[in-house]
């Protein structure tokens, strides 16, 4: 990790779990990190227990316009961004056929939509600023490599395949441009974090008996990738706890 000492790194829906954990071990790591989030608050209390190393920035990534002023503003203020680690989701309970348009929507913006054009402006950044050893890392999930089980999931697990679909496109067009730039997708089994709360599914993954990850094991996850040499590049990286019999 010597070589990012004081670089730049932006972790979108960094106000809790897997987003807070990998903000907090990159700047253990001696990274100045952007936590970005809609949680003034958290982000402020994580900044708090980092200081000089964690920025807070409140933003709403499902805008477009926040998104790019968001970037413009890391430029001008703390520095040329060197890593983006787009972390932010959401996983709706609901199911195909009631087709709740406000759940979709929302899922589309979040998961898909928001961190494509984070990863749009990262790169562009990079490019301004002559950065040819960035790394893009996009948290997806296990449910990107297959098909659900059960009801209520399959629209969340579309958005998850689509990121993986879309950060390969992501990988080829750099590799197109021959540019060094990386781009990996880091697919977690179940973790032990809110987004199941927040997505009406209650307790039903943590009490149902299956063995979960922390969050702290993705930040781990995060600085594996990180660490490679740059002529290796691991695309795809699936984290699980150990025991798991979840297939997507």
């Amino acid at each position: 990790m010597q070589r990012w000492k004081d670089k730049v790194a932006v972790v979108t829906g960094a106000s809790a779990g897997i987003g807070r954990a990998v903000a907090a071990k990159l700047a253990e790591e001696g990274m100045r990190v952007v936590a970005v989030a809609r949680r003034r608050e958290k982000l402020q209390e994580l900044a708090d227990q980092y200081k000089g190393r964690i920025f807070p920035l409140p933003c709403d990534i499902t805008k477009d316009e926040e998104i790019v002023n968001l970037f413009q503003k890391i430029n001008d203020t703390i520095g040329p961004v060197h890593v983006l680690v787009n972390n932010a989701g959401i996983a709706y309970q609901t199911s195909v056929l009631e087709c709740n348009l406000k759940h979709w929507r929302y899922m589309f913006d979040l998961n898909v939509i928001a961190l494509g054009v984070a990863t749009r402006e990262a790169v562009a950044w990079m490019k301004k600023n002559k950065i040819d050893d960035g790394y893009i890392i996009n948290i997806s999930s296990i449910s990107s490599h297959g098909m659900p089980e059960g009801i209520g999931k399959h629209v969340y697990n579309a958005t998850k395949h689509a990121v993986r679909v879309i950060t390969e496109g992501t990988r080829m067009e750099l590799a197109e441009q021959k540019s060094a730039i990386k781009v990996s997708t880091i697919c977690p089994g179940v973790v032990e974090t809110e987004i199941f709360d927040v997505g009406g599914w209650g307790d039903f993954y943590t009490a149902g008996g299956y063995p979960v990850l922390k969050p702290n094991a993705i930040a781990d996850a995060t600085v594996t990738l990180l660490s490679t040499p740059h002529s290796t590049h691991i695309a795809d990286l699936v984290v699980r706890p150990l025991g798991e019999k979840v297939m997507a």
